[in-house]
């Protein structure tokens, strides 16, 4: 199993649009919106929501207040991940709308981004489908302001990245510059877009240009940054990231940023120093925990890695790929009982995607005593064909003793050489297991060393093999 962790894109959500509103001289609820809206602008969306509430608690069909507290609610659950509260900002939002009587063509905005967002953490077309035709609605209207019908562009640009549409998401983006020269959100959006949509000299441009335009931007620079990582560029996504935060030296996104891209490029004790600095500044950041936690695996500090893992669960304990590389780790120590513990609850939270775990888990539950058990759980991969069994089902057949050695190695397909290199990988660290659980340490050692030999450094069973042999 690979470990890929997602590098950290800035992009910007809604802007605040009703300023005029909150300086009205007659609302008595006036200074307090202000507050709210000026809590938002630095990003104390908690504050925000606190003071939007505590007006709406006076006067409930306060539509400016509404408006406020659905954009900070939608930022807030977007920050958190938490959909709760972004589909309570998306209600929000429908309640500033409703209140307005719809004259208010802005308050859509929280709306639309909401729904966007929902899309992306949900895997759920049909927000953004349901978010397109809203948009499409309101960009039909002739009354627009440029300002308004710039920031609309934007949205409904962003809608159609989750409906995998990325052209249409850069026509959006460039008809927002067209309107608003200075939009820096859409700046930053179109070069995602043009790399989304493959054109990665369009892409490569437009952050260029935006760099020319936005100079001294950090996010400018850790955008441009990840670009050049996604490209296997990493020296140049490194130097870039280092800029930024020269420019700004407690923008922690641009330092987690550096650290992965440290990881990637094979310096885990480097990437563990910009990890733990970006921790020192916003401390309970589980990716980012987690992160650290396999910089210092990669060292072989194995206790400590523990320790970061395990923050890292108890801060988002719904995360399945937090729980298994957890697992791992209580593997990678030989605590097999907490390792399967692990396995199991992310095996629970997302099942399909952690199939590639049942070699792992078989194992897990053979090493601490649970053979018969690990059979009958497993049992129905030995009734399947062989022609209809994919890696994941090989590897278990193997383990139950089901295939042997040799079987299980020409199982695997040449025809793509990066696939066939990783099952050659975790197909020699399994023959190792199952040489340990015979108690021929000799052959475990000489599969162990196999293992390294194909050099597949991302994946789980590498590790494993590096701390069997205490090879690091």
């Amino acid at each position: 199993m690979s470990r890929i962790f997602p590098l950290l894109l800035i992009c910007f959500g809604v802007p605040f649009t009703a300023t005029a509103q909150l300086q009205n001289s007659n609302d008595p609820f006036a200074q307090q919106k202000m507050q709210a809206d000026q809590a938002q602008q630095k990003g104390d969306f908690a504050k925000s929501i606190e003071l939007a509430s505590q007006v709406l608690q006076q006067k409930p069909n306060d539509d400016v207040a509404y408006y406020l507290r659905a954009s900070a609610r939608v930022e807030l659950g977007r920050a958190e991940g938490n959909t709760k509260t972004i589909r309570d900002g998306v209600g929000d939002a429908r309640e500033a709308i409703r209140f307005s009587q719809n004259k208010n063509v802005n308050y859509y905005l929280p709306y639309l981004y909401g729904m966007m967002n929902l899309a992306v953490m949900e895997n759920k077309k049909s927000h953004a489908e349901t978010a397109l035709n809203v948009a499409n609605q309101i960009l039909a209207r002739p009354n627009l302001t440029p300002e308004e019908r710039a920031n609309f562009h934007y949205q409904r640009g962003m809608i159609y990245l989750p409906l995998n549409r990325p052209q249409e998401a850069a026509k959006d983006f460039t008809e927002t510059i067209k309107l608003s020269p200075n939009h820096i959100a859409a700046l930053l959006a179109l070069p995602d877009a043009y790399a989304l949509a493959g054109n990665n000299e369009m892409a490569l441009a437009s952050f260029n240009q935006v760099i020319q335009k936005q100079p001294n931007s950090p996010v400018v620079y850790n955008n441009r940054a990840m670009f050049y990582q996604q490209q296997g560029k990493i020296q140049e996504a490194i130097n870039d990231f280092s800029r930024a935060i020269q420019i700004d030296p407690k923008y922690h996104h641009a330092i987690t940023n550096r650290g992965f891209a440290y990881l990637e490029g094979g310096k885990p004790q480097t990437a563990e120093s910009d990890l733990t600095q970006s921790l020192s500044i916003v401390p309970n950041q589980p990716f980012v925990l987690g992160m650290r936690g396999e910089a210092r695996l990669l060292q072989g500090k194995i206790t400590q890695a523990i320790e970061d893992q395990k923050q890292a669960v108890k801060l988002d304990p719904s995360n399945a790929a937090l729980h298994s590389d957890l697992g791992f780790s209580y593997f990678f120590s030989q605590n097999f009982p907490e390792a399967l513990v692990e396995f199991n609850q992310a095996a629970q939270l997302a099942p399909q995607q952690m199939k590639v775990l049942d070699p792992w888990i078989y194992t897990a539950m053979v090493r601490s005593n649970q053979k018969a058990a690990a059979d009958a759980k497993f049992q129905s991969i030995l009734a399947k064909k062989p022609e209809t069994r994919d890696s994941v089902d090989t590897l278990l057949a193997f383990l139950m003793g089901k295939i042997s050695e040799t079987e299980l190695l020409k199982s695997i397909d040449p025809k793509d050489p990066q696939r066939a290199k990783a099952q050659t990988c975790e197909a020699y660290y399994f023959i190792g297991q199952k040489a340990l659980m015979s108690g021929n340490s000799a052959a475990a050692t000489q599969n162990f060393q196999q293992v390294l030999n194909t050099n597949m450094k991302n994946l789980s069973a590498y590790r494993g093999a590096q701390f069997a042999l205490k090879k690091f």
